[in-house]
């Protein structure tokens, strides 16, 4: 990794996860806070938010909200999924396209 960013993502809403699933989805954030402090060189902050919006067993469904802020610009997704890991790499990776095309315009 390019740093470590464990200090610039906040996670909320994840209490009921796995220790398991929560290592995975950290490691998912650091690669994209990797990322974003590469394309957005003001890098801020991280935030991940879930809930659940549907918690029958064997059907959960989860609500993601990401949001990070660079050079004083907040960039937002909401992703919701059956899978909680795709959910907050897909919530992520649109925030990703924003700032790249957010970049280039500049």
């Amino acid at each position: 990794m390019a740093g470590d960013f464990s200090g610039k993502i906040e996670l909320s809403g994840f209490r009921e996860v796995d220790a398991l699933a929560i290592r995975d989805l950290k490691s998912i954030a650091e690669k994209y806070a990797t990322r974003f402090s590469e394309i957005c060189h003001a890098f801020e902050k991280l935030t991940l938010r879930m809930k659940r919006v549907h918690g029958q067993v064997h059907s959960e469904k989860y609500e993601v909200h990401a949001s990070t802020i660079g050079k004083g610009k907040a960039y937002t997704s909401t992703v919701t999924s059956k899978n909680l890991l795709e959910a907050v790499d897909a919530a992520l990776e649109k925030i990703e396209h924003e700032i790249e095309r957010s970049e280039k315009s500049h």
